[in-house]
Parts: structure tokens; C-alpha cells; sequence
């Protein structure tokens, strides 16, 4: 089974990484990252939803889903769940408009056994017991019952896919390789060239975070704690 190597980052939240492109895109003048990483409307849904300490960290592996009336569209030699590498995040775009669910428990069942660290979906999902009774990390905007057959089919995987906008904020693009960060509070991109730089801005502000938190637990107000530490 491949595998992907990827650098460790300790463990910083995905609210933590945002902050972290929000000032690289302004002291490195990154045009691109408007969006700073996040992708919209996307939640955990397993092992529960929006809650506990699950956290997902590691290089993307993309797929693009297209209508099965699609039939212009390349085609897969194998089914896209029998090639995940083993240390991947399975990142995968919906058409949208689509009722369907491109992933379920089967699909989890697959993903375990190849090794994969979870899966971020933007569209929709089924199964949800199945999910969670694997206890694999699951992230989509919304649900389903139905199955993909009749719907929509994987034409393209390890290609740059563009996850849905929505009216407030910019499409994320997604390329093989990237790193995701997703958790409770939601899912975030890093490109694979910024994880370095995104460390390091995360263990700078961190620590001027967790000087805050001790002086706010002390009774000192937002204002002068933030002039004191953030400056």
C-alpha cells in the first residue's frame, strides 16, 4: 500500500492555522489566500457531530466526483477507495445541487483498512451509525440516504479540486498534497509550500494566546490584556 510522509505539527487547532494564514497572506502578500484555508459550511459528523477532541492532520488526497451523465469526463481504472494512500486525508468535491452521498459505510470500511486518516466532504454523506461506530473522522456539509450509483461517479483523483463557495466567502482549491486540519470547530487548508512558515506563526501566537487566557482567568479585562500581549 503507498504512503505519504508528512512533516508533524503539533497539536495546533484549526481556528489556530486560520489565524496563522490570515497573517501570512498579509506579511507574505498571498493573494491567493484570500480564503485563508477555510473550507466553508463543512462539520464532523463522526465519530460525533461538532464535538469532542477529534482532529484530523495530514496531506490531502483528492478526488473529483462528476453527474453520471457526465460522460465526457475521465474515467477511473480503479475505484478511487482501493487507491488511498495510507497517512491521507481523503478530500472530496460534490457537484453541486446533488442529493446524493458520495460516501459511506462501506467507503469508511475501505478507508480504515488503507490506512487513511479521514475523509472531508463537500457535499453530502450517509451511514452515520456505520461512521461512527468505526469511530472514523467524518466531515461533510450535510447528509443523505441516498447512494451515489444513480448520481454521481469519481472521474479524476490527485488533480486540484475547488470546493463549493458559498455567498461570504472565496472557493478553496484543493490540491494533492496539501495539508488539512479539521476538527470540531471546522476544516482548514494549508498549501503544502506554507506548512513550515504555518507552524511557526502558530507557536508564536499561541503562546501570546495562552498569556491572555492566564491574565483573563486572573480577572484582568479583554483590553489591557490584548495591548499587554498582543500589542
Amino acid at each position: 500500500m503507498a504512503s505519504i510522509n508528512h512533516a508533524p505539527l503539533p497539536f495546533f487547532s484549526s481556528c489556530d492555522v486560520a489565524d496563522a494564514l490570515q497573517v501570512l497572506r498579509k506579511s507574505e502578500n498571498l493573494p491567493d489566500m484570500e480564503s485563508a484555508g477555510y473550507v466553508p459550511d463543512i462539520h464532523l459528523w463522526s465519530p460525533q457531530f461538532k464535538a469532542g477532541n477529534t482532529r484530523v492532520f495530514g496531506p490531502a488526497y483528492t478526488v473529483e466526483m462528476v453527474p453520471i451523465t457526465n460522460t465526457s469526463a475521465p474515467k477511473l481504472s480503479e475505484h478511487f477507495a482501493d487507491t488511498i494512500p495510507e497517512g491521507s486525508v481523503i478530500c472530496i468535491s460534490q457537484p453541486e445541487n446533488m442529493v446524493n452521498a458520495v460516501w459511506g459505510g462501506l467507503m469508511t470500511a475501505r478507508a480504515q483498512i488503507r490506512g487513511a486518516l479521514g475523509v472531508v466532504v463537500d457535499g453530502r454523506i450517509r451511514d452515520l451509525n456505520e461512521q461512527r461506530e468505526a469511530g472514523f473522522p467524518v466531515f461533510a456539509k450535510t447528509t443523505s440516504i441516498m447512494g451515489a450509483g444513480d448520481h454521481t461517479r469519481a472521474s479524476r483523483i490527485n488533480v486540484p479540486i475547488t470546493m463549493q463557495p458559498n455567498k461570504d466567502h472565496p472557493a478553496v482549491t484543493i490540491h494533492a498534497g496539501d495539508y488539512v486540519v479539521a476538527d470540531a470547530d471546522g476544516v482548514v487548508v494549508i498549501p503544502k509550500d506554507l506548512l513550515a512558515k504555518v507552524e511557526a506563526q502558530c507557536k508564536k501566537a499561541t503562546a501570546i494566546d495562552d498569556q491572555c487566557m492566564v491574565a483573563l482567568k486572573n480577572g484582568e479585562g479583554i483590553a489591557v490584556t490584548f495591548k499587554k500581549y498582543r500589542g
